[in-house]
């Protein structure tokens, strides 16, 4: 085992825990008092702030004070120890984001998992000891470090109840293999391991003991008198660089022994805080090696993939590259179309064995596979395609990677049917809802209820005369009766039923390639009766609206849709985006895109139909800047594209 590096984590000092203000995730609009106090007068006591990325949703101010005062981040969403279940990609983009904005030196995370398939717990579960699950949180955590850029501390949850299945590990060995092998500092919640011994009926400073305290840098702590002499103890224990109460500051704030108690802390060791010492951009880091098992490797840009029953091509048009490779080896090849570690790849079944290590050894020495940051563009190409193409070259690659031939094989739908059923017995199908389980959820008004005053009663010829695109919108507001229809007559399930495969069969009221429906949206509300500003996610599932971030899009979306200042008058904007991986399960070539690209075409027509019906004005626009909405939703590029946004206004 690797000797413990504690340098990575610079000191903290003494800090408070964030508590959202009662009702706050009820629907409570405005600015957290206590949140008010520290930007007006900075963090009374403490020396830093921890709070949740999920606190960010309900309080957009959070994310500000990273530049005020010293803030850590505190997750308990991603669900590490979900077998078979990735992490939610769209989170790790909020949690990356974060990490960036408010410089928290290091990110803290639950040995839990919440996850199940189609739906979360709501709240953290302790996994089963056993070793696959141990394997899956340190994978997960591995890929946290270095999807975020930012270390990781992993904690101890509390475990309620002992439990004998599936048991390989005790408590602490699981906890110490977890940490050490993902390279992981350990955050202690006090409380919660009290809470475990009592369960399991151990001596508490005997499953302290058993805990990784050469890696402890955090420790939680909800009654510090109570609990001083273990404190002092852990001090000398290992290399504690923060300790965090668990205190709802808004009880507290006039407690005249507070600020005694946090000097009496700091003197267990006196050290000099992070930001006392400069910020963490300008802290030298150790020099790595190009290729350690720590850089950030991906695919060549340009690079693409063709993929058959048993075999798959890598191809590189600039470089004249054509690799046929075995079927077994497209995870490993998959595992890099994002940034990740070669430490991360190393723990995908099998990337240990020879024919795997010698392709990411070829794909290294090809350059197919590139360290991120060293990333350089391959030669130019002269123009021979025609002026047509000749500012297009990378359209070209994926027009010439997806165009067929005349000798082109296609399955019938019996042998495409019979494939698919093998294939689900070995992957399950994607869903077709992606959900935000753990947001806020807003019902919308049945649409199939709703008074026939509500929609003009015009002819479908009448209605595709009347519609045109604006570009003018008046500001007013529509109703919620209003969204309700839009959402669902474009976007809603008017059928649900089983399909052979284990999932769901969907029918919209647009064609769909496959019948995926793999284009999701996400309504940004400006001004809609009853209804509060911000940024959601509509639910098929459930026809509603789930909220991502409170804040007002109108400060943002007029940059983001290509400094098109009149869209912020529309009163609602409904960005389209693809979930691909619900069209790769069926279709495993790169043509899928172009249905993908189809089917969010559809989409908008039917948008700009339905809005014409309800009387309202419509408009479409490409012009984005998709980096901006990959940010503010928090989506993984690679796996969900965005496409389109539609608005509708008066």
């Amino acid at each position: 085992m690797q000797d413990f590096d504690s340098s990575r984590f610079p000191d903290a000092g003494v800090g408070l825990e964030y508590h959202l203000p009662p009702g706050a995730g009820s629907g409570a609009v405005g600015l957290d008092p206590s949140l008010e106090r520290i930007q007006a007068e900075g963090l009374p006591y403490f020396d830093y702030l921890e709070f949740q990325p999920t606190h960010c949703i309900l309080q957009p101010q959070l994310t500000e004070l990273g530049g005020q005062v010293p803030v850590l981040l505190h997750s308990s969403s991603l669900s590490l120890g979900s077998v078979g279940i990735e992490m939610d990609r769209e989170f790790l983009h909020m949690t990356r984001r974060l990490c960036q904005r408010t410089a928290s030196p290091w990110l803290a995370e639950h040995i839990s998992w919440s996850r199940f398939q189609g739906g979360d717990t709501q709240h953290f579960i302790l996994p089963s000891l056993a070793r696959e699950v141990a394997d899956t949180v340190v994978a997960n955590a591995i890929e946290l470090q270095a999807f975020t850029g930012t270390p990781l501390v992993l904690e101890n949850a509390p475990r309620l109840f002992a439990m004998d299945i599936g048991q390989e590990l005790s408590e602490g060995g699981f906890i110490c293999s977890v940490v050490e092998r993902s390279h992981s500092g350990f955050l202690l919640d006090l409380d919660s391991a009290i809470c475990t011994a009592r369960a399991l009926g151990y001596d508490l400073r005997e499953y302290l003991r058993s805990l990784p305290l050469k890696r402890l840098i955090e420790v939680h702590v909800g009654d510090p008198r109570r609990d001083w002499d273990i404190l002092r103890q852990l001090f000398g224990h290992g290399p504690l660089k923060a300790v965090t109460i668990e205190w709802d500051i808004a009880d507290r704030a006039g407690d005249p022994e507070l600020a005694a108690l946090i000097r009496e802390i700091k003197a267990l060791r006196p050290e000099p805080l992070f930001w006392q010492a400069g910020t963490l951009a300008e802290a030298p880091a150790p020099a790595a090696s190009p290729l350690d098992g720590q850089t950030l490797l991906q695919l060549r840009a340009g690079t693409w993939l063709g993929i058959d029953r048993d075999r798959f091509t890598l191809w590189d048009r600039r470089r004249a590259l054509d690799l046929e490779l075995a079927i077994q080896l497209l995870p490993l090849v998959r595992h890099f179309l994002c940034p990740r570690t070669l430490d991360s790849a190393l723990l995908l079944p099998g990337a240990l064995e020879d024919p795997s290590l010698a392709l990411l050894q070829d794909l290294i020495a090809r350059g197919l596979l590139q360290p991120v940051d060293g990333q350089a563009p391959g030669p130019s190409e002269p123009e021979a395609a025609g002026d047509i193409w000749s500012h297009w070259q990378v359209a070209l690659d994926f027009y010439l990677g997806t165009r067929t031939q005349t000798a082109t094989p296609y399955l019938s739908v019996a042998q495409m049917e019979e494939q698919l059923a093998g294939k689900a017995l070995q992957q399950r199908q994607p869903s077709a809802f992606k959900d935000y389980f753990s947001h806020p959820f807003q019902a919308l008004d049945n649409p199939l209820l709703a008074p026939p005053a509500l929609f003009e009663q015009l002819q479908l010829l009448e209605v595709l005369a009347r519609r045109q695109t604006c570009r003018t919108f008046d500001g007013a507001p529509i109703s919620a009766q209003q969204l309700s229809a839009l959402l669902y007559y474009t976007w809603g399930a008017s059928q649900m039923r089983r399909n052979p495969m284990g999932d769901f069969f969907l029918k919209k009221t647009s064609a769909s390639g496959g019948s995926l429906h793999a284009i999701e949206v996400y309504p940004l509300l400006l001004n809609v009766q009853g209804l509060e500003a911000g940024l959601y996610h509509y639910s098929v599932r459930r026809h509603g609206l789930e909220l991502l971030s409170r804040e007002d899009p109108r400060s943002w979306v007029g940059a983001a849709c290509g400094d098109q200042s009149w869209i912020e008058q529309a009163s609602v904007l409904f960005l389209s985006t693809a979930c691909l991986q619900r069209l790769a399960w069926k279709y495993p070539g790169s043509r899928a895109l172009r249905v993908a690209l189809m089917d969010c075409g559809h989409l908008s027509q039917s948008f700009a139909l339905v809005a014409t019906a309800l009387g309202l004005r419509s408009c479409t626009t490409a012009a984005l800047r998709d980096e901006t909405f990959e940010t503010r939703l928090g989506l993984d590029y690679m796996r969900e594209p965005v496409f389109l946004l539609n608005g509708v206004g008066g």
